[in-house]
């Protein structure tokens, strides 16, 4: 709802800007919509009576190229001013230029993209990580395999006591020779353990 004569210059180019009309005659429009605004129309309104009748109906295809912007205006606009002494209520609740800047402002900070916050070194070692996998992704499954053991045995080594070396197969061998197995002796009659019977006893 633009008030004074400079909020009137910057609606009438807005509308004209937003309707696509850059051939349009700047001082024509203001003509014309000078008085629909002093009645609390906003540049949303006009534009919505343009395209719509009161009743909601289409008003009719666009204006065309070889239409004077300020007469197809005021053609479209005779509708909403059927007596011609009183016009109708805008269909949108009209606003100050200066409320409508804050809450364009308001909605560009909300939809604005984020931005992005700092990484630290933890971070920026995780996204290399992740970076690292997608990537395996198109490898060759014999790389990928190769890449799984060696990512498999760096976890094993982290878990092994610092100081001490890791263990190889001989000392697993050497582990289990040096378990004796107790000789327990075997009934000839049935074949069962005599001494689990004994300990059952």
């Amino acid at each position: 709802m633009p008030e004074t004569e400079h909020e009137i210059d910057t609606a009438v180019e807005g509308l004209c800007l937003r309707a696509n009309w850059a051939d349009a005659d700047r001082a024509g429009v203001r003509a014309v919509l000078a008085p629909w605004f002093a009645d609390g129309w906003c540049v949303d309104a006009v534009l919505t009576a343009v395209d719509r009748r009161p009743d909601g109906a289409r008003q009719g295809p666009p204006r065309r190229r070889d239409q004077v912007a300020q007469d197809f205006l005021r053609a479209r606009l005779r509708t909403w001013w059927p007596s011609g002494e009183q016009r109708s209520r805008p269909p949108v609740e009209g606003m100050s230029l200066g409320a409508w800047w804050r809450v364009n402002r308001r909605n560009a900070r909300l939809n604005a993209p984020r931005r992005v916050p700092h990484l630290t070194e933890e971070g920026v070692r995780a996204r290399e990580e992740a970076g690292e996998r997608l990537r395996d992704r198109f490898r060759d499954p014999v790389e990928r395999a190769r890449a799984r053991g060696r990512r498999n045995r760096e976890a094993l080594d982290a878990l092994l006591v610092p100081g001490l070396a890791v263990p190889t197969f001989e000392d697993s061998r050497r582990l289990l020779a040096d378990i004796r197995v107790p000789a327990h002796p075997v009934c000839q009659r049935c074949g069962c353990r005599t001494v689990v019977y004994e300990q059952a006893a």
